[in-house]
C-alpha cells in the first residue's frame, strides 16, 4: 500500500539548500529555477537549522516591505519538524496534519543531515487518500 512506502522513495532530491546569509531574493530565485516551494536553510556543516516557503517569503519579506536582500535567516521557521528517510508517508502525512505544514524535511537516519523534501504533493501524486488525513488533523488541532 502507498502508506506503507518509505519516505525516501517519494521524497524530492537533490535538495535545494541555502546558507542563514543567504539574501532572500537568492533563495526565491532558487526556488523558482528548481521548481520547489521551499529551501532548506542549512550550516556550514549542512545541520538543519531552518525551512523557508514560497509564502514565508511573501508573507514575511513582499507584504512587510522588507528589502529583498535581507539574510534568509532572518525569516526561516528554525528547528522545523522534519522526518527521516525511514519513516513511511503515513508518518509524513500525520506530522503534516498534526502541525499545519506542507513541507518536510527529510534527514538521513544514518547521519541526521538533511537528504530531501516531502510535501503535500508529493503524498497526493503517491497516496491522495492520506491528503485527507494531514486536514482532518490540521482542522482538530484549530
Amino acid at each position: 500500500m502507498a502508506e506503507q512506502a518509505l519516505v525516501r522513495d517519494v521524497m524530492r532530491s537533490p535538495l535545494v539548500k541555502a546558507l542563514p546569509t543567504t539574501p532572500v531574493s537568492e533563495v526565491a530565485r532558487l526556488m523558482a529555477d528548481n521548481n520547489v516551494g521551499s529551501v532548506v536553510i542549512v550550516d556550514e556543516q549542512d545541520n538543519l537549522l531552518g525551512i523557508v516557503t514560497k509564502t514565508d517569503i511573501v508573507r514575511e519579506v513582499v507584504a512587510r516591505g522588507l528589502p529583498r536582500n535581507i539574510p534568509v535567516g532572518e525569516i526561516m521557521t528554525k528547528n522545523p519538524y522534519y522526518v527521516t528517510d525511514d519513516a513511511t508517508v503515513h508518518e509524513a502525512a500525520e506530522i503534516m496534519g498534526t502541525h499545519g505544514i506542507g513541507h518536510l524535511p527529510v534527514l538521513s537516519r544514518e547521519n541526521m543531515k538533511p537528504i530531501g523534501m516531502i510535501s503535500k504533493r508529493d503524498i497526493v501524486r503517491l497516496a491522495p487518500h492520506l491528503l485527507e488525513l494531514v486536514y482532518v488533523l490540521r482542522s482538530q488541532r484549530a
